[in-house]
């Protein structure tokens, strides 16, 4: 019966499904925010899977056809999905009650990050799991490292995840500016606003802005629509401060600019693997190549020709062209 209903989760389904072993569990963290866990059970290794800013845990499972987590499950591993605190599921607490603001990308690293894989752990027996996150999730996944917890991860992977900044890259001087304005005037930016605006006018939409997101010839119009309709979340002031500081400063740095993240990795021995796209302009190569260097342990790193930054996890070929890459790190590294 298990291995049927593992084999369903193949099957396709409506975006707003779930696989049908797939639980959501809400947690609180040490400074009392809430954190949502989606679990897809699997036998083998535990990964989790974080997402990047203004999105939630489907970018790692939109539907059948473009999950992470259910290609992970299909080759034996356990996936566990994470929202941070404001995200996805964890817009509210477990009673309903909304998250608005008061946090930064150290904390999701401090406080998210460690609450899910204490719980993992507990659930599991195991004591070292696996870690995968895309752009601010590999940022915050190397701030939880930092911290202390790298003795709980036997693997890494940044998927377009920088390490470094160059403030006058064209699209990151342009979301340097958004964070300023938004981060000094809103309680949380509604992104999704400006998704569905997206998902409506499609081509039409000012400035082609997703075209410098994603490489579209590697999306179908449908995969669009439901990714803009799924995925984004809402930007939060402390955190959008914090990265435009990252990036005026040019620098992976905590938000009271005392501790540079990328310097301290040097002691994390974590396996590491860093992937980029060759058209990223958000995990510009070079950007990511820095992240995975500043390493201590074994890393290597992989270039995807053709890929932009959000169809690293969503492309219509991501299953032949990036998670390969992703699983065969993980076979050789994560703690069976």
């Amino acid at each position: 019966m298990l291995s049927l209903l593992l084999l369903a989760c193949t099957a396709e389904l409506d975006v707003v499904d779930a696989c049908p072993l797939a639980t959501n569990t809400w947690l609180e963290t040490a400074d009392g925010a809430a954190i949502a866990l989606h679990h897809h059970p699997g036998r083998g290794p535990a990964v989790l899977l974080v997402h990047g800013i203004a999105s939630n845990h489907r970018f790692w499972d939109l539907d059948s056809q473009h999950s992470l987590a259910r290609w992970l499950v299909d080759r034996g591993y356990d996936a566990w999905l994470l929202d941070l605190r404001g995200h996805g599921l964890a817009r509210r607490d477990a009673d309903g009650t909304p998250q608005l603001s008061g946090w930064t990308v150290d904390d999701y690293g401090r406080h998210d990050v460690a609450a899910a894989v204490q719980h993992i752990q507990e659930v599991t027996g195991r004591h070292r799991l696996a870690y995968v996150g895309h752009s601010m999730g590999g940022m915050v996944g190397g701030i939880y490292a930092a911290l202390g917890g790298a003795e709980n991860l036997s693997a890494m992977v940044l998927v377009g995840s920088p390490g470094t900044f160059e403030r006058d890259a064209p699209l990151v001087g342009l979301a340097a500016a958004g964070f300023k304005a938004g981060g000094a005037t809103l309680w949380w930016f509604e992104t999704p606003l400006a998704a569905d605006v997206a998902a409506a006018l499609g081509p039409l939409t000012p400035g082609r802005l997703q075209e410098r997101i994603y490489n579209t010839e590697n999306l179908s119009g449908e995969t669009e629509r439901k990714l803009l309709g799924a995925i984004v979340s809402p930007m939060f002031r402390e955190e959008m401060q914090q990265l435009g500081r990252m990036i005026d400063n040019e620098r992976f740095e905590s938000a009271d600019g005392q501790r540079d993240w990328l310097a301290e990795l040097g002691g994390v021995t974590v396996p590491t693997l860093g992937i980029a796209g060759s058209r990223d302009e958000i995990g510009r190569p070079e950007w990511v190549r820095a992240f995975v260097q500043a390493m201590g342990g074994p890393s290597s790193f992989t270039l995807v020709p053709g890929y932009g930054h959000v169809d690293l996890g969503l492309g219509e070929r991501a299953g032949d062209d990036v998670f390969p890459h992703i699983g065969a790190w993980l076979d050789r590294y994560a703690t069976p």
